[in-house]
């Protein structure tokens, strides 16, 4: 036996100890942090926009590729360049949340459990489902979803029959049916009893058959996406249109998120002055399907189909069954710039005192059709050229990128809850951002429909002495305080050099001084493009970056096109920026097909508090941030309340809100200027 060495164990055992130290470091297991909301604040110039007159954002509700507002913020900042995305512990569980991968059970053991009814210890819930959240997530390759099967979609052929065919049919009557389609080639007799049909030879039939689609990528919903987590019945997850589900669990978000009630927004203002403008770019596509196919195939479908095909029923769900207003019902329809005409039509409504509150937004869907329509025109981008480039599908959306060939379709969109300045200082609720304007244009004469114009630069008719200046100026912002610009950016060979070159032009026109950097937001590369429903995801971001003072990069852009060289004051960046100052303004473009141009201008809460200050007195500016504060986590609280299953989401509306004979109370209501919903919930 040999000598043993003390010192060379000694040392031994502390490499040993240092080691086991670095590596449990290493492996410290992720739990989800408590989230503390705060009204954002900031010091502000002088207001001269009066409360009465100042339009606010006070509630905010996604739904998109990326699932709810919370998580598609964290992916917008956490996407790296190989395609990865780093999400917080709190963002892996509502994701695997709201698709179905977990749910809480109060018995036998509290905690998540797995889809096997398995639990799941919290701590082991990051590591466990982080990259398969991630990868249900986002733009990616289409999953199965309504006539999408293994990248197929369902099609019929047309041949001709090479020998007779003869086949049973119920009666005489149906027999007839078929000779009165085609009497050259088809007869019909009777057998024994029996009436048959007989297609001649040479006849015309269709066979389905699956074809290729032609665009293999887009943005689709977190896989397995589940609106009865928010507490949305079965049933009416089953009569409705989808998008209709979709829209009304974008409004619940947004409401609950921002520490509210429809209800106490109807105990605050009068019920007719609850007012909708939310839109959509196509409808109910799912609806349409089954209307206009499955009803020519003879397929059963629902007797009222009818109305979900309907554009405003997609608004009009919401509004029923949960909001319950009286106001103005406006619904545009404005391609993919519908979101933010339905923020210029809500901030109309106030403007002209014919709503206090308004309810704003818009969504589309995607489905077969509109992925092979917009192929067809060569405006989305090749998946599979895009793949033999050695893209990664995640930025096949490459806005301002010399390698751009088109936008990627997505689905999605959201609820904008606008209200009256002094409206929101009185109820105390908490302004996401300020409406400093919000118009749109047409683009004069053309001969194409989706060709880009420059409509939206009469935004700065005046220039200095333009509508949007002034407006800026009085809620205390100067043109160079613009920081920001969240453009369209739908990554079309046409479009984003026009949208530049609209923006550059703007900011000459409004005396911005030279040189001073316009940061550009191109948020499609990573959502997508959701047509209608863009503008929400925009206005939503430019909230964020007022919340944060950090702006989000474009890790799809290698290298920006030389096109853009006209645009020295954009600036696009690569890496997320944090800026050492307040973000005050930010501008956001969105443009749709049949040359709807549309331009909106946020400014930061502070603007509102200040105001407050001016009009109400420091006491009252103090006591508006504390209560705003305060229902920002009541919202999270009760999110949360809702995801354990402890408090419901969706609440819906009970007896139409009427403790009496409905009829009556309701007319009463409706000429009684003073009438407000009672504490009790109902109209009495």
């Amino acid at each position: 036996m040999g000598k043993i060495n003390i010192a060379a164990l000694r040392d031994e055992t502390d490499l040993s100890v240092e080691e086991t130290v670095e590596e449990a470091a290493a492996t410290l297991q992720a739990l989800p942090s408590p989230v503390r909301s705060v009204q954002p604040t900031a010091e502000w110039s002088k207001v001269t926009t009066s409360l009465d007159d100042m339009v606010v954002i006070v509630g905010l509700g996604e739904v998109s590729p990326w699932g709810s507002g919370r998580t598609r913020f964290e992916a917008e900042y956490g996407i790296q360049s190989d395609g990865t995305v780093e999400l917080t512990a709190a963002g892996v569980l509502e994701l695997a949340w709201m698709t179905g991968l977990l749910r809480w059970m109060d018995t036998p053991v509290a905690g998540w459990y797995d889809t096997d009814d398995k639990i799941v210890d919290e701590a082991d819930i990051f590591d466990r489902y982080r990259d398969e959240v991630v990868a249900r997530s986002g733009v990616r390759t289409f999953v199965d979803s309504i006539a999408i099967e293994d990248l197929t979609s369902p099609e019929g052929v047309e041949m001709f029959l090479d020998k007779d065919i003869t086949f049973s049919v119920d009666s005489e009557e149906a027999a007839k049916s078929y000779v009165e389609a085609d009497p050259a080639f088809t007869e019909a007799h009777e057998v024994d009893g029996e009436w048959q049909v007989t297609r001649k030879q040479g006849a015309r039939s269709r066979m389905p058959r699956r074809a290729a689609m032609a665009r293999k990528v887009g943005g689709q919903f977190p896989t397995d996406f589940d609106p009865t987590r928010w507490g949305i019945p079965t049933s009416m997850v089953e009569s409705i249109d989808r998008i209709a589900v979709w829209n009304l669990v974008s409004a619940v978000d947004a409401y609950l998120s921002a520490g509210f009630s429809p209800a106490e927004i109807l105990q605050a203002v009068h019920p007719s002055d609850v007012a909708m403008t939310q839109g959509t770019g196509f409808g109910g596509m799912t609806s349409m399907r089954k209307l206009f196919l499955d009803r020519f195939l003879a397929e059963d479908i629902p007797s009222d189909i009818l109305q979900e095909t309907l554009p405003n029923v997609v608004a009009a769900h919401t509004m029923q069954s949960y909001i319950g207003g009286y106001g103005s019902m406006i619904h545009p329809i404005g391609a993919c710039a519908t979101a933010a005409v339905s923020v210029e039509e809500g901030v109309d409504k106030i403007a002209t005192d014919k709503a206090d509150f308004v309810v704003a937004g818009a969504i589309d869907d995607i489905s077969v059709e509109s992925i092979a329509g917009f192929a067809s025109m060569n405006a989305t981008a090749d998946s599979d050229a895009m793949a033999a480039k050695g893209i990664n599908e995640r930025f096949y959306s490459r806005s301002n990128d010399r390698r751009r060939a088109g936008f990627v379709e997505s689905q999605g969109g959201g609820t904008i809850l606008l209200a009256r300045g002094s409206v929101a200082a009185e109820m105390g609720l908490p302004i996401y951002a300020v409406v400093g304007f919000a118009q749109s244009y047409a683009d004069g004469a053309h001969t194409s429909i989706p060709a880009p114009g420059l409509g939206a630069l009469a935004a700065g008719r005046g220039r200095k002495a333009s509508r949007l200046v002034k407006n800026l100026a009085d809620l205390g912002v100067t043109v160079d305080e613009i920081s920001v610009v969240s453009k369209h950016d739908t990554s079309t060979n046409a479009n984003d050099p026009n949208e530049s070159d609209l923006h550059t032009r703007l900011a000459e026109a409004m005396g911005r001084t030279e040189g001073n950097p316009l940061l550009v937001v191109s948020q499609k590369t990573l959502t997508g493009h959701a047509k209608g429903g863009a503008a929400v995801f925009q206005a939503a971001g430019l909230a964020d970056i007022f919340r944060t003072g950090k702006v989000p990069a474009n890790k799809a852009l290698d290298c920006v096109d030389p096109a853009l060289q006209t645009s020295p004051g954009l600036v696009w960046l690569r890496e997320p920026l944090q800026l050492p100052t307040t973000v005050k303004a930010g501008l956001l473009t969105s443009l749709g097909f049949g040359h709807v141009s549309a331009l909106v201008a946020l400014v930061h809460p502070a603007t509102f508090e200040q105001a407050v200050r001016q009009e109400l007195g420091e006491d009252a500016a103090q006591a508006w941030l504390e209560k705003a504060t305060s229902r920002l986590r009541a919202g999270v609280r009760r999110r949360e309340a809702g995801m354990l299953g402890h408090e419901p989401l969706f609440t819906p509306i009970e007896d139409r809100r009427f403790a009496g004979e409905p009829k009556e109370i309701e007319a009463e209501m409706l000429l009684d200027p003073e009438a407000r919903l009672s504490e009790s919930g109902f109209f009495e």
